[in-house]
This record gives structure tokens, sequence and C-alpha cells, in this order.
């Protein structure tokens, strides 16, 4: 009965859905729906995790980006947020051919890498969505997040330059690029954001140096760990909080650091 609500709450949008403005199409990921959307001339697609919800209803709202030469579908079982946070609107978004410092031909997807890459397509995908997710009146706007992993973690970076008064809190991974190359000139908004890193990964000083430019840039104060955690760090600042996580290993994303950047989340909602 309550997905029936849920789909009589979203029936006004179902126009908008026949002209690609957020074409919903259930494939085999139940409970996934596969949503594609026109932006610029080009369609974008991503998975997205609907939770049951009832009527005036409202729910967070997730943003998670794979790495350049990933997808959505096999990202959504490395960090199923969904799983963690089953009341929350879960976005996996798709990338397109992209370049990257390792991919200077654009053979592989991801996200733009910098500030301004391909016209900055990839915000304008971004803008989309969240226009659309806004339009059901159905998330709670002090409760959107996004979270990345390697490139998405840079892509989640530029967000939180480029969109600053969108997100509760972000959790960029694996990365050391904000999407400028100069890191003494950053504009973040006051934000909190989880950062993860690997110890092993090859950019682990670079990694390093940009989170003590963020917590210098802040006047952030170290704090002790972040709930008793003891690979974090805890940055405490009015100009937002940073918490700075280290597994013992590489350059990857590991399912089980999920569950700590949703912890996160749920306890930096906006005010």
């Amino acid at each position: 009965m309550n997905r029936i609500i849920f789909l009589l709450l979203i029936s006004p949008y179902l126009l908008i859905a026949q002209q690609h403005e957020g074409n919903r199409n259930n494939l085999e990921h139940d409970p996934f729906s596969n949503y594609r959307w026109m932006v610029n001339g080009m369609e974008r697609k991503a998975w997205v995790y609907m939770p049951t919800i009832e009527p005036q209803e409202k729910a967070p709202l997730v943003f998670v980006w794979h790495g350049h030469g990933g997808n959505a579908t096999r990202f959504l079982r490395k960090c199923p947020v969904h799983k963690f946070w089953p009341r929350a609107i879960v976005v996996y978004p798709q990338g397109i051919n992209s370049k990257s410092p390792r991919d200077l031909k654009a053979e592989r997807t991801g996200w733009q890498n910098e500030i301004g890459d391909y016209n900055d397509r990839d915000l304008d995908f971004f803008d989309k969505m969240m226009t659309y997710f806004t339009r059901l009146k159905i998330i709670d706007r002090d409760k959107v997040h996004s979270a990345g992993s390697s490139n998405g973690g840079s892509f989640t970076y530029i967000l939180l330059q480029m969109r600053p008064d969108t997100f509760a809190s972000v959790a960029p991974a694996i990365t050391a690029n904000i999407g400028q190359k100069k890191h003494a000139d950053l504009n973040l908004s006051t934000v909190p954001i989880f950062h993860i890193t690997g110890q092993k990964e090859y950019g682990f000083f670079k990694q390093k140096k940009l989170i003590e430019g963020i917590t210098k840039n802040r006047n952030s104060t170290l704090s002790g760990v972040w709930q008793n955690w003891k690979n974090t760090r805890l940055y405490k600042s009015s100009q937002g909080d940073l918490v700075w996580y280290v597994h013992p290993e590489g350059h990857r994303w590991r399912t089980q650091d999920t569950a700590l950047l949703v912890d996160f989340f749920k306890s930096y909602p906006a005010n």
C-alpha cells in the first residue's frame, strides 16, 4: 500500500518522465530503478534507490559518484549506502567518457576532473537531477549529501565549491584533487567533510597536504578521534568540522567503510 501511495504522490511528474526528464525504467536491480535525463542534448543515467515512504514524509538524498573507469552498477555494490540508510533516496549516477591525468584520450568513464572541464557538463547533470528530486517534494533539503571515490571524490569537492549551499555534509575518498590546481585558493563552503585516505596509496602525502590546507583555512583544532574510531582524526571548526579517516590499504574503495560515511552523514545534517 505504501508503494502505491508513493506512486500516486509522484504522478504529477509522469509527463516529465515521458519527456526524459527523469525517465524511470524498472530493470533487474530491484529495488533500484534506472533514471534517464536529457542534459544539453545528451542522455545521462543513474541508478536510484527509492525507499518506501509515508505521505508527507521527507527523505534524505545521497549522491554517490564512482571513480574513473568505473560504473554505477558495480559501485552501488561496493558502496551500498542504501543498505546502511534504507530510508534515504540514494542516487548512483553513471559517468561518461572523460579525460584524466592517466586517461588523456578519455577512453574510460568518469567525471570532469577540474572546474570548467567539458563546459561543466557533469555539474549540469547534477543540477538536472537535483531539480528533479526537489520538484517531487519528498526530499529533506537539510539532509542532502554527496560521496565519491577517487575521481568521484574529486567531483564531490567540485560540487562543494560550485554548489556550496546544497549539502549538509560530504564524503570524498582517496583523492587529492579538488578541481583546481592551487590548494592555496581553497574556497570550500562551511560543510562538514569526511575524507577517506588509504595509507598505502600513491597519493597519500598529497592528500595529507590537502587536509592540512583545509584545516588551516578553517582554523581547525585537532580534537582527538571521531566516535572512538582509532584511525580517524577529528578537526573541529566553526567553519565546518573535518574528519580524516586513514585505512591501512591502498587506492581502493572499501565496502566496509560505507557504514562510517553513513554515520557521518547522520551526524552532520544542516541546521
